[in-house]
């Protein structure tokens, strides 16, 4: 009988590396039944979709909270999933508002479950460790500082180095890029990368593009483009602000906008870490609502909010929080644009988290991992 596995990712970064991650086990185990929560990628890979994760879009505590009837209905649907299907392996992948709670109730359910893609606990809530330690089996780490952290709590972790690795390297030819997209290669190109979700959107881009707007007034030269995330449409972005006829919306390569862009605003996140790989000198924006900002500046111990500059340990990117004054911002992307000397600095120490992210083959060892603990029956 063919052996079954769930997987719940809950956002676009989690359906990127999802997809990986099933391609991988199909090719080791083709009789796999894989059904779960993800998006595009992980559908088009092989897996059964219960939910998408445009459904899952949300960010911030206070946001969540407006839709706990969904998520309510969402878990308990997941719950008799496992009921119905009895899956081998349950494998989460981040997302760890939802996952933490879900694997919880996974594991008294008496199923085998697989982390993949560590929550950040060791940046606000590092108690939390010793809790997952009694109903998660196993952990697949992507920084090799986490695999210290969560061991001495008690849980098996492996390090598997970064899925962005493998991906990250897949780019248009940079002469075909700027044909495509009716770009001139002998102008800078500015990237506008405003998250994956509608609320980021709203929340980001009309100031990204305000600030962007602003130095392109001093440098006429400038090209303003915008990398569409697979979740959001081409509509929600021209409804968040009135683009000209001379900004370009990308979609479907992202990678290579950033690659071949001078300088870049990031939306704190995954992207933070794409952008960085890709040594692309960028700055973060960051805003929420006041609440589940305040509530979060409480949570999190950490001196950076960009997954980047924590990765580094150092500021490699300069963060705008919350406020975001756009005549502020645009003397600084000016700087980022045209000061040779910042720029040379900043890639450097853009290296230096490059080096921090592991060789290739995430998806690979993670599949090797959660097969052993099929065979095995969780037993790390």
């Amino acid at each position: 009988m063919s052996k079954k596995i769930m997987i719940v990712a809950g956002e676009a970064s989690g359906d990127l590396h999802g997809e990986a991650l099933i391609k991988a086990l199909l090719k080791k185990e083709p009789d796999l039944k894989v059904f779960g929560v993800g998006g595009n990628r992980m559908q088009q890979a092989g897996m059964r979709l219960i939910y998408h994760i445009n459904d899952l879009a949300y960010i911030g505590l206070v946001e969540i909270a407006r839709h706990i009837f969904f998520f309510r209905r969402l878990y308990y649907d997941l719950v008799d999933q496992i009921k119905a299907e009895k899956p081998d392996l349950v494998i989460l992948i981040d997302y760890p508002g939802f996952n933490l709670r879900f694997a919880k109730k996974a594991k008294k359910m008496g199923c085998t479950v697989f982390y993949f893609i560590a929550p950040q606990v060791w940046a606000w809530a590092q108690h939390r460790a010793a809790k997952m330690a009694r109903y998660i089996d196993r952990l697949a780490v992507l920084f090799p500082f986490e695999t210290d952290f969560f061991q001495k709590y008690g849980l098996p972790t492996d390090f598997v180095g970064h899925p962005l690795v493998e991906s990250l390297n897949a780019f248009t030819d940079k002469n075909e890029f700027f044909k495509t997209w009716r770009l001139d290669a002998e102008r800078p190109v500015l990237a506008l990368l405003p998250g994956s979700r509608k609320q980021e959107l709203q929340n980001l881009l009309p100031v990204m593009f305000e600030t962007a707007k602003k130095v392109k007034s001093k440098h006429p030269e400038l090209q303003i483009c915008i990398g569409k995330a697979e979740t959001l449409s081409k509509s929600q972005i021209r409804a968040c602000c009135k683009l000209d006829s001379e900004s370009t919306i990308v979609e479907n390569d992202t990678y290579s906008l950033v690659k071949y862009a001078r300088s870049a605003m990031v939306a704190s996140g995954t992207a933070t870490l794409e952008t960085a790989f890709l040594m692309t000198p960028f700055m973060i924006l960051y805003r929420v609502s006041p609440l589940t900002y305040l509530i979060g500046k409480l949570m999190v111990k950490l001196p950076y909010i960009g997954l980047a500059n924590v990765i580094a340990g150092e500021k490699v990117a300069t963060e705008f929080v919350q406020n975001l004054d756009s005549d502020k911002m645009a003397k600084h992307l000016e700087v980022l644009l045209y000061d040779k000397n910042h720029r040379t600095k900043t890639i450097d120490k853009l290296k230096s988290i490059k080096k921090k992210l592991g060789e290739p083959g995430a998806a690979e060892k993670a599949a090797d991992i959660a097969l052993q603990m099929i065979k095995s029956n969780g037993i790390g």
